[in-house]
């Protein structure tokens, strides 16, 4: 796969951790970035396919939580 360079500014706090499991792991900090954002559009495309499934309808919380006695 080809790859492309990206430029990005991010909390101190996340490029602490990043940077931390990156040399715990041996790895480079650009395997974890890339990993989290493919997760995260795969989580996006599964909500999308299931609000289309749905018919496009969604159900508020508060609904939710009645019918599942929350």
């Amino acid at each position: 796969m080809a790859t492309k360079p990206l430029s990005i500014t991010i909390d101190e706090e996340l490029s602490d951790k990043l940077t931390k499991i990156a040399a715990d792991t041996n790895r480079k900090k650009s395997y974890f970035v890339n990993k989290a954002l493919k997760e995260y559009f795969e989580e996006i495309e599964d909500y999308e396919l299931a609000f289309e499934r749905s018919g496009g309808k969604s159900t508020p919380i508060s609904k939710a939580k009645e019918a599942l006695d929350l």
